[in-house]
């Protein structure tokens, strides 16, 4: 194997476990919070007031990060410009931090006027406590924006230990401030640990980031045709970013019109069903990325067609059977993890009942994620935005009139219409892009993992009302039925593709090996 399918092979790797690391500690977290607050009153208060500092931080990281910026580092480190790289990374972290904090200094002085407007429906009580914690929780995205700046930079350099380690002591910092402050202080001391888990975040990476050889200087560089190249590539993407925000005031609004509850039932289902996202097809996108705008920086549209479309086969071989056996094991799945303390039983039937619509949607969430990061890559913020803004329209309108007839399931059942009609609309427009996308080879999968999912429903579905008997009840009989059925139906689906010589059998296990990227 050449030295650099190895070093990708070893990136792979360490970020696929890295991330599952992470969405363990992340489940944990979530499984910690339910015992503490199950989907009670300041909970909700608490996922309102999140929203705000949440909204800043993915305005600035999802924009410079995955799309403008690993581009134009990348293309500076291709043509062999290691210093040139080194300045320009300095430059955009530097005007990131500043953006992050006037932004958040904005948003701490309109906090009180955002609240009453996305949080009508509560109380004025209710409004002070999430003025409160909108206000301490700001300071998350700028410690963890500029980690996220710090990753790219790592990435471009491939250096992965420090960015892999960062996820987890955020999510540890949280863990701890739930389990052991929160019962005392509430969901204050909730805000408190994630403000320290971003200080922790940033800070576990920075002597890798030394080694890189930057050091801290005071120029932004606004002058730089590099850094402004970035500026250029990012003003798109953010603008499309801050449309999807509306999605996330209207979902927020439209929440509030609900029983107490079911916005936190809604994160909670959201949380179980960013889990097979999260481990798999969130970390191949990111692992993708760097070598994908690598292959755009020397015209290699070939090379990329081919690392696109493999990674598409694998998403459709692994989320199929996630989404399935999702929808059959959300009430297990919800009571195994969830279902102690104050999360009681009607907190897990509304829980799994998000969770089935959200289910519906995996498969199309991982090829948007995958195919935005390919036409970020040719360092095209265009035609993203222009999907992503008709993608919007859809999910507004279906959201409106969704939520009247689904309650909490309509919110999540239009996040997957939304994300299925993104991913197609996004394909098509590669395929013309790039001459193609193997889309035989595509179909083949999909055919494939249709007639495996079938006997593995049935098998799963059996293993469960065998063990449970359609129970709600916690404790350890969901925990056995989860894991008994999980694996049984593991074991059919592969057993299954191994007998249609399904060829992503063949390359994961070439991965897992690292023999073959």
């Amino acid at each position: 194997m050449s030295s650099e399918r190895r070093r990708i092979a070893s990136a792979a790797t360490l970020i696929l476990v890295a991330y599952g690391l992470s969405r363990v500690l992340g489940a944990v977290r979530e499984l910690v919070i339910a015992n503490t607050f199950g989907t009670g009153h300041n909970l909700d208060d608490y996922r309102v007031a999140f929203g705000v500092p949440d909204l800043l931080f993915n305005l600035l990281l999802a924009g410079a990060i995955s799309s403008a910026f690993i581009p134009v580092l990348s293309e500076y480190l291709a043509k062999n410009e290691p210093e040139r790289a080194r300045q320009i990374a300095g430059r955009v972290l530097n005007a990131s931090v500043l953006i992050l904090t006037v932004g958040a200094a904005v948003l701490f002085v309109v906090a009180p006027w955002y609240v009453s407007l996305i949080a009508f429906g509560y109380s004025p009580k209710d409004h002070e406590l999430i003025v409160s914690l909108t206000r301490i929780l700001l300071l998350q995205p700028i410690f963890l924006g500029a980690g996220g700046m710090v990753i790219g930079i790592l990435t471009a350099y491939q250096r992965f230990f420090a960015q892999a380690l960062a996820p987890l002591f955020y999510n540890g910092a949280i863990i701890v401030a739930a389990a052991l402050f929160a019962p005392r202080y509430g969901v204050t001391a909730l805000a408190v640990g994630v403000v320290v888990g971003a200080i922790l975040h940033v800070g576990i990476q920075l002597p890798s980031l030394w080694r890189t050889g930057w050091r801290p200087a005071p120029a932004l560089g606004l002058d730089d045709p590099g850094v402004r190249k970035v500026g250029r590539l990012m003003f798109p993407i953010a603008l499309g970013l801050a449309a999807a925000q509306v999605n996330v005031f209207v979902d927020t609004i439209l929440g509030t019109s609900l029983p107490h509850g079911r916005v936190a039932a809604l994160r909670y289902a959201d949380t179980i069903a960013q889990l097979p996202l999260g481990t798999f097809s969130q970390a191949l996108a990111f692992v993708l990325f760097p070598f994908l705008a690598r292959d755009a920086a020397v015209r290699a549209i070939d090379s990329i067609r081919h690392r696109t479309a493999l990674a598409l086969r694998l998403n459709i071989f692994v989320l199929v059977p996630a989404s399935v056996g999702i929808a059959i094991l959300g009430v297990p799945i919800t009571a195994a993890l969830f279902e102690r303390g104050q999360f009681g039983q009607e907190s897990v039937r509304q829980t799994a009942y998000a969770l089935t619509f959200f289910s519906l949607g995996l498969a199309g969430q991982a090829a948007t994620a995958l195919l935005v990061r390919v036409f970020y890559a040719l360092q095209d913020v265009i035609t993203p935005l222009r999907i992503s803004l008709l993608v919007i329209a859809v999910n507004l309108g279906t959201n409106v009139i969704l939520v009247q007839l689904l309650a909490q399931g309509g919110l999540a059942l239009g996040t997957s219409i939304a994300a299925t009609l993104n991913a197609i609309l996004l394909a098509r427009a590669l395929r013309g892009r790039l001459g193609g996308l193997e889309g035989r080879a595509i179909l083949r999968t999909a055919r494939r993992a249709l007639i495996g999912v079938v006997p593995m429903a049935l098998v799963t579905a059996g293993v469960v009302y065998g063990i449970t008997g359609g129970s709600l009840q916690g404790g350890l009989r969901p925990l056995v039925a989860t894991l008994a059925a999980v694996a049984l139906a593991a074991m059919t689906y592969l057993a299954i593709q191994l007998a249609l010589r399904s060829e992503e059998v063949g390359v994961a296990l070439s991965v897992a090996r690292r023999d073959r990227v």
